[in-house]
């Protein structure tokens, strides 16, 4: 992606830090690697635009007023707003006013490793976090390491960095339910404790959703929203828990437990319980029978 339009207007006060880190080779088994981080007295005309950089970028705003323009959204954050970006997109942020004070760290992902998706999710929202101190902490944590360098900074700064961003993918989450209406939050209530108990039967998530007065999809949305799953890998974590109890605690056969839980095919019963707990019913049971008697 073109870098042309990059633009860094870096008006900040002389008692800013700007800390670079070089990270050691072993560094790449880790799931992070912190390039650069910084605490920045932002002055009025402070302002960067840029793409096209293989990094991410978390800033936490202390005091003072900013704006962040990331896929077609715009905030204003003050103190206490965090947020995410991915560097490759186009991104932009900015001092409102006479000054914004923050605390920000740059960093590199591993393969396979993408908070940003978990966090954005395609998107672009700030948070407004409830013990922004506690992050501002682990962000603390990052820049003490890096000016101190020491043999185990990498695997510090990887703690207090994946610390940082578990805090704001919770927070995240409690953001999301929020956002619901109390009658979709008692619907989806109300819908867990149905498919609690006819977790035996065939249910309909079509069925269920109409039951709600929602699309399949608004209803499938919504239930992940509140419970982090979709209705149906809700269900099949339940029959598989209620599967894993019979195996324990009864001698009933593989299909008969298949069966009582809801499954119509014993073969596809074993795939999903392997799944799920990477082992089958049979071995499953010689493992963890012993338990209950």
């Amino acid at each position: 992606m073109s870098t042309m339009n990059n633009i860094i207007n870096d008006i900040i006060s002389p008692n800013s830090a700007h800390l670079l880190h070089l990270p050691n080779p072993q560094s790449y088994q880790l799931p992070f690697r912190i390039v650069a981080c910084g605490h920045y007295h932002c002055l009025s005309g402070y302002r960067v635009q840029r793409q096209g950089l293989n990094y991410r970028i978390l800033i936490l705003t202390l005091a003072g007023k900013g704006m962040v323009t990331f896929r077609g959204q715009k905030f204003q954050v003050t103190d206490g707003h965090i947020f995410l970006l991915d560097c490759n997109d186009l991104h932009i942020y900015e001092c409102v006013g006479d000054s914004w004070e923050i605390k920000w760290v740059r960093f590199e992902e591993s393969e396979g490793i993408n908070y940003e998706a978990l966090i954005n999710e395609g998107k672009f929202h700030t948070i407004a976090l409830q013990k922004p101190g506690s992050v501002e902490a682990q962000i603390d944590m990052v820049l003490e390491q890096v000016t101190r360098n020491a043999p185990t900074a990498d695997l510090k700064m990887v703690e207090a960095l994946c610390s940082a961003l578990t805090a704001l993918s919770e927070e995240k989450y409690a953001y999301d339910t929020l956002k619901l209406s109390s009658a979709a939050t008692k619907a989806i209530a109300e819908t867990i404790t149905y498919m609690d108990l006819h977790y035996k039967e065939d249910l309909s998530v079509n069925d269920i959703a109409k039951k709600n007065h929602l699309t399949t999809y608004a209803f499938i949305r919504t239930f992940k929203r509140q419970t982090g799953l979709t209705p149906y890998e809700y269900l099949l974590k339940l029959r598989i828990t209620k599967a894993r109890m019979l195996l324990e605690q009864t001698d009933y056969s593989v299909l008969e437990i298949s069966e009582h839980v809801g499954f119509n095919n014993v073969n596809n019963f074993i795939r999903k319980f392997k799944l799920l707990t990477n082992t089958t019913p049979l071995k499953y049971r010689q493992q963890n029978s012993d338990l209950f008697y």
